[in-house]
């Protein structure tokens, strides 16, 4: 069987998923460790936050290698803390860069340009692009989790309430992470399957101590990471 491709945005999200299950390699930040879980080989890669860092660190994991499958995991922020409250976890079924494409004075429009970003599989990828769902088909365990989840990947956090709202109704996202999209992509450009495991460590939009709670988010990410392997 192949690897997993198991990648985090930091080295503590790595502990956090991982490390309870065994002790790690020495991680560099868009290098791959190989190690094992519970038997299974994996490819550990820390990308580094944002973007920028996802998409070069995942082009140079997929360039060595051939996984089975990439595993995304870390925390998030909400825009809906009624299903999914701070400390609770998700799978994400579809990741959307909302920063893509012509920018008017409301909105970005993806299709503006008139150039998608490309097309894995024979299929144009605007904006958006959906993950795997089910982890069997992979060869994982089903996670024990709240809820599914529409991501968001943006540049910048977003830092204010009415931000915030703009964004969750016109994307109808559930949640907001600064690297899912990259990896997603990068991943459908060599046909490699893509499931995405958040917690919840905070409210989108709110900088306030009372909306944020890491370790709460770190612990759950360690519970669920645990039933895939």
């Amino acid at each position: 069987m192949k690897p997993v491709l198991f990648v985090t945005a930091t080295m503590k999200e790595m502990k956090a998923a991982i490390g309870g299950l065994g002790p790690l390699p020495q991680v560099e930040q868009g290098r791959v460790a190989r190690h094992r879980v519970k038997g299974r080989e994996c490819l550990l890669l820390v990308t580094g936050i944002g973007i920028v860092n996802a998409a070069f660190a995942i082009g140079e994991a997929l360039a060595g290698a051939e996984p089975e499958v990439a595993v995304l995991a870390g925390v998030a922020g909400t825009f809906n803390p009624e299903r999914l409250p701070v400390g609770s976890s998700c799978t994400v079924t579809t990741e959307i860069w909302p920063e893509y494409g012509l920018r008017t004075v409301d909105e970005v429009d993806p299709r503006g340009i008139g150039f998608s970003l490309g097309r894995p599989g024979g299929e144009n990828v605007w904006d958006r692009i959906g993950l795997e769902r089910d982890f069997t088909a992979c060869g994982l365990g089903m996670p024990d989790v709240t809820g599914d989840a529409v991501s968001l990947t943006v540049s910048g956090v977003t830092g204010t309430a009415d931000q915030a709202d703009a964004l969750r109704l016109r994307y109808g996202a559930d949640i907001e992470n600064m690297e899912g999209f990259a990896v997603a992509y990068g991943c459908a450009l060599r046909c490699v399957p893509v499931c995405e495991l958040r917690t919840v460590s905070n409210l989108v939009g709110s900088r306030r101590a009372d909306d944020w709670n890491l370790g709460a988010a770190f612990g759950e990410l360690g519970r669920i990471c645990s039933r895939i392997f």
